[in-house]
């Protein structure tokens, strides 16, 4: 078996296949056992050659696995073999097997519908899928005993499923997967679980870097707010700067870090009242015990704009692309920034804009402009300031003013009234379409470097997963070794979840909620037979995509009905 890369003509997309060649005499006819996928570049073939490759050395394995359990029973010889080969290929080719109903596994005479009860009704495809994916980062290791890594399993696979507490957790694995656990078990699970925190991290590190073996070179860092339902304060919860707009609530800091494809590098968390400038040098001190971390391009928002950080990256030979406080820089090189005679059109991310190159610190300073972008800032301020005329009033009543900076930047107060400030319009208008990034990375060109700090919005994007997709927040536990549980806890449905997505998109066009929607209804019906007492398992439908999301993993549902017991 080998791997074939075809292409069509007037098309720039390519196939990837594993293919076998089988002899028939003197003539070698070569056939398609795998195709892998459509690729639309190099880096998609690339990807696409991996997994065919896996597949290649799993089913070499299978081959020689039952050609020695075979080769005492069976006499058959090289070329019956082959017959064997081509007849089952052809047969693959002529249509889909067909299906086993339940009727094939019971005896016609002996069944009635009226014998028949459903005992329950089980979702398979989380289990099939994401358990594939799980096992395959390698968390079913992670604890001491079979049951608790089994039970772990159950509880990651269920944020997926439905997140929601640990109790209804438990009834929903009860109700809909036929997995059963008790409750205390689950609380003790999750105390196992602290102290492997690492070793989780470590695993899920080097399963992204599995999945790109030549490096993980540009590392996309940010920070988010995670609240409780609670006013109580600890060594985690800390009333902070919210960004879910939660300050009447404690709250913790989660850092997380993604590579371009979303998939997750590693995570830290912290009390809620620390500043997100000074998570980054934890988090490398961190990561740097765990991971073998290598010189990569780190990627952030301006929040991370500190000389500290920047001095701290440069000192241990790291490359960073930050995004810039523009209005914070000194009043020559700002001076600088709007002179449009600064400007060069060039192409970032195939748009149409304009770079600049400043000095600053002896680092890079790139400003770009983007027509799309100055169009959003000018409406954005507009809708401030429609709302401010009508919230102030013709007569500028200072009372009704909202207080707070986004607002108060437009307007000025005089002799006890306040009104709109045009001046200050004028001046925030200079800024529209304006974006920088400081950057120590000498010998890449400036739309390359945009273009890397452009992909921030996959962690962005991770944000959004871990707080809505898989509810990481509210949180509400109380003891700190159970908030650190169950941010791990979700931190790995994160994990599986990303793969899973990235898995899927090299061979299928099939979103994340869809997936989940299909994985969801991949069911199975178990019906019991009163006089017998024999158990029935029928499969439900099997969709066109849930067919194809088992394909990108290459695993086998059984869609026949059989006997349990």
């Amino acid at each position: 078996m080998y791997l074939r890369v075809t292409s069509t003509r007037n098309s720039p997309r390519k196939s990837v296949k594993v293919v076998e060649s089988i002899r028939e005499g003197f003539k070698v006819k070569q056939v398609m056992i795998l195709h892998v996928g459509i690729a639309s570049n190099e880096s998609e073939i690339e990807k696409l050659k991996q997994i065919g490759q896996e597949f290649i050395a799993k089913e070499q394995l299978r081959r020689e696995k039952n050609s020695q359990q075979s080769s005492l029973l069976d006499t058959e010889t090289m070329e019956e073999r082959l017959d064997t080969i081509k007849k089952n290929i052809k047969f693959k080719k002529s249509g889909r097997k067909q299906t086993i109903k339940l009727v094939d596994v019971t005896a016609e005479n002996q069944i009635s519908l009226s014998d028949l009860v459903e005992e329950k009704r089980i979702i398979e495809g989380f289990h099939d899928i994401a358990g594939h994916v799980y096992d395959s980062i390698g968390y079913q290791t992670l604890l001491k005993r079979e049951k608790d890594n089994d039970l772990l399993k159950d509880l990651v696979l269920m944020r997926l499923a439905g997140p929601v507490s640990k109790l209804r957790s438990q009834q929903i694995l009860d109700a809909r997967f036929s997995k059963k656990h008790d409750l205390d078990l689950i609380y003790r699970a999750m105390d196992k679980l602290c102290p492997k925190i690492d070793e989780l991290k470590q695993k899920t590190f080097h399963q992204t870097q599995k999945i790109i073996p030549d490096t993980i070179d540009v590392l996309f860092f940010d920070c988010t707010t995670l609240y409780f339902e609670s006013v109580e304060t600890d060594e985690m919860r800390q009333f902070g700067y919210s960004k879910d707009h939660r300050f009447n609530t404690t709250q913790v800091v989660l850092a997380l870090a993604t590579n371009s494809d979303g998939l997750p590098i590693g995570y830290e968390l912290f009390e809620g009242n620390k500043a997100e400038v000074k998570t980054l040098l934890a988090c490398l001190t961190s990561w740097k015990k765990i991971f073998n971390i290598q010189s990569v391009c780190f990627v952030a928002d301006r929040a991370m704009m500190s000389d500290d950080n920047l001095k701290m990256l440069e000192q241990e030979n790291h490359h960073y692309v930050v995004a810039a406080k523009l209005r914070a820089l000194p009043e020559k090189l700002i001076s600088e920034i709007l002179s449009e005679k600064n400007y060069q059109a060039q192409m970032i991310n195939e748009d149409f804009g304009w770079v600049g190159e400043f000095d600053y610190k002896e680092r890079r300073l790139i400003v770009s402009y983007k027509t799309a972008r100055a169009s959003r800032d000018l409406y954005q301020r507009d809708q401030v300031i429609q709302k401010l005329k009508k919230r102030i009033g013709e007569a500028g009543d200072t009372k009704k003013l909202i207080t707070n900076q986004g607002v108060k930047k437009y307007t000025r107060s005089e002799n006890s009234k306040t009104m709109i400030d045009q001046d200050k319009i004028e001046k925030d208008a200079a800024w529209d379409g304006l974006h920088g990034v400081i950057t120590n990375i000498s010998e890449e060109q400036a739309p390359a470097i945009l273009a890397k700090y452009a992909r921030l919005w996959k962690i962005e994007e991770s944000f959004r997963i871990n707080k809505h997709t898989l509810s990481m927040r509210p949180i509400y536990h109380f003891k700190p070794e159970r908030i650190k549980a169950h941010i791990a806890l979700c931190f790995m449905a994160f994990s599986v979840l990303r793969h899973m997505e990235y898995q899927v998109k090299l061979t299928q066009k099939i979103s994340l909620e869809a997936m989940l929607d299909e994985l969801t209804h991949v069911q199975a019906s178990f019906y019991r037979h009163v006089p017998t007492g024999k158990i029935y398992r029928m499969p439900g439908k099997f969709s066109q995509n849930a067919s194809k999301i088992y394909k990108a993993f290459q695993v086998k549902r059984n869609n026949h009905a059989q006997v349990i017991v």
